[in-house]
């Protein structure tokens, strides 16, 4: 039988909220392009968001069973991603110097001016990537959800809301419906009661869902970039 899992005091909406975070940024960051001041403030407030997800993931997950032989995995890929490794390196300068190393042009399309923006090598920061400031934003973005999107896969029955109230999820943390009871401040026993048909646990689960139940909030960001989450529940 699995030893019953203590769940820490921080749980996984913090990393999810860094998530939302970084995506209101990001698209922001979109909206202002051609404004050049407020691009630039954006950009910062981006790099920074985004770099903070994985801090976070890290500070929440550290005391999760193998987490830590697992993110070694993830870092390591991260440092030899050359577009992860350019934007940590500019949200250091960012913090530390506060030059904007990116430049701005436009085209005159139908009467339309298009804003384009690009990284230029500076004092301190080289290597600039290729391409326009938001898609690579964006393609940066990606790189760090895949990360928690397989954080979210293989640590699903501690991190997804919805995976305690799944038999399954109960196994893997070796709680019973009493516990989720009990940790919710209900009599243990509390939905023990006759219920039509063969599928007591079911439904003693489902009600328990439907007035104590977490909000799922990766998903949306998960299906918003193409990034699928194999936990759900």
């Amino acid at each position: 039988m699995t030893e019953k899992f203590q769940f820490p005091s921080k749980g996984f909406y913090i990393v999810a909220q860094k998530v939302g975070e970084a995506d209101y940024f990001l698209e922001m960051l979109k909206s202002v392009q051609g404004r050049y001041h407020e691009f630039s403030y954006v950009l910062s407030a981006f790099t920074s968001a985004a770099r903070s997800i994985t801090f976070s993931l890290q500070a929440v997950m550290s005391k999760y069973p193998d987490f830590d032989s697992w993110y070694a995995r993830e870092q390591e890929g991260l440092r030899s991603n050359d577009l992860a490794k350019y934007f940590v390196n500019l949200r250091n300068y960012l913090q530390k110097v506060g030059e904007i190393p990116v430049g701005h042009t436009g085209t005159m399309r139908n009467g339309e001016v298009k804003h384009l923006s690009y990284f230029v090598d500076i004092g301190g920061l080289e290597k600039a990537p290729a391409g326009e400031v938001t898609r690579l934003a964006e393609e940066y973005f990606v790189e760090v959800l895949k990360v928690i999107e397989r954080c979210y896969r293989d640590f699903w029955a501690y991190v997804d809301p919805r995976a305690i109230f799944t038999e399954k999820g109960l196994a893997a943390l070796g709680w019973t419906i009493e516990d989720i009871e009990e940790s919710v401040g209900l009599p243990r026993g509390w939905t023990d009661i006759p219920y039509e048909g063969d599928d007591k646990n079911l439904q003693r689960l489902r009600l328990l869902q439907r007035d104590f139940g977490g909000d799922e909030m990766m998903e949306q960001h998960f299906q918003k970039y193409g990034v699928r989450s194999n936990a759900a529940v």
